[in-house]
Parts: C-alpha cells; structure tokens; sequence
C-alpha cells in the first residue's frame, strides 16, 4: 500500500513542477512579447505549488529527510531519541489531521458560497480539494512512518543497520588511515 501511495505522491509532484515550469515560462514570455501577464498562470501555479508543497511533505515523511535540529536527539539513548522521533510524527500526524478536518470545512464553505477563481472563474472548491486531499496523504505518511520507527527503528521502513556515531568515525579513521598509509608508500616508492 505504501509503495502505491509512494508513486502515486511522486507523480503529483512532478506533475505539479512539470506544469509550474511550463505556466511560468508561458507566463515570461507572454510579458515580454505581449506585455502582458497570464492571470491564468499566477492562480494555477499558486494552486499547484500547494499541492506539491504536501505531496513533498509526504515523500520527505517517508524518506526521514524532514529537515530538524538534531543538537538534542543526537545526545539521547537510542530507546530516547525513537521515542522523541514517534512523538514529532504523531505531533506531525496530528497537525496534518487538522488541515484535513479545517480542509474540508473550507471546500464545503466555498461550494455552498459558490465561489469562483479570480482569473479562471472555475470553483473555488475544487482547488480547495488540494489542501484536504494533500493534508491527508502527508498525514497517512506520518502515522506509516510511526509504524516503521516501531518495527524497524527508522521511518524508511527498512531493516537496514542503523548506524551510530561512533561506527561512522570508526569507519572514517580506518578509511583515512588506510588512504595515508597508500599517500605515504606513493612517496617511497
């Protein structure tokens, strides 16, 4: 099931870019030679960069790659630091709950108003749609993520060896070594 939503995420936000880049190029051109700009292109790009703002959330999610400051967790036990990791997801989870529950007020308030896009005059609501739709699957990202820390230690999911601090300097050293021991019989030779 992930992986489907995975790809599923991805596509959008690429979608998303690929349609970004070609309004704006669109739209810079339209300026230079017409000496107008394309209302169409500012409202679609603003819609679509929302969408893909969440879709990048939840792939980011998945990855573990949320940017953080690690200044604390990094000086806590392994037990400490997953269980501060699962509350941030929950907390993550649970805010993402929130856009998802004032999401759908939103898109209901702007169906019963009738209100329209500025430039397009399409439904408002249905640009609404991203942010209930995208809230809801960076909030399944968090809570698979959760799940993962539980199972396997890690948001990605994977039984891969998690690696401390210490092995990682460990490796390091012996690889310095190792490549001054090579420089130093360069030198002799």
């Amino acid at each position: 099931m992930s992986g489907i939503l995975e790809k599923i995420e991805k596509f959008v936000a690429c979608a998303c870019v690929a349609v970004m880049a070609v309004l704006v190029f669109a739209n810079v051109i339209a300026r230079f030679v017409f000496n107008h700009s394309l209302a169409v292109s500012d409202e679609m790009s603003t819609y679509l960069f929302v969408l893909m703002s969440f879709m990048g959330t939840a792939i980011a999610a998945r990855r573990g790659a949320h940017l953080g400051l690690s200044i604390v967790t990094d000086r806590l036990s392994p037990g400490a630091r997953r269980t501060v990791n699962i509350v941030m997801y929950a907390v993550s989870a649970f805010f993402c709950l929130l856009i998802v529950a004032f999401g759908i007020q939103m898109v209901i308030s702007e169906y019963s108003l009738g209100q329209e896009t500025a430039a397009m005059q399409w439904p408002e609501w249905i640009y609404g749609l991203f942010v209930p739709v995208g809230a809801c699957f960076a909030m399944i990202a968090f809570l698979q993520a959760i799940a993962n820390i539980m199972k396997y230690g890690n948001p990605q999911g994977s039984a891969q060896e998690q690696y401390s601090d210490d092995m990682i300097n460990q490796a390091m050293s012996e690889a310095t070594e190792q490549i001054y021991e090579e420089i130093v019989e360069k030198e002799d030779k």
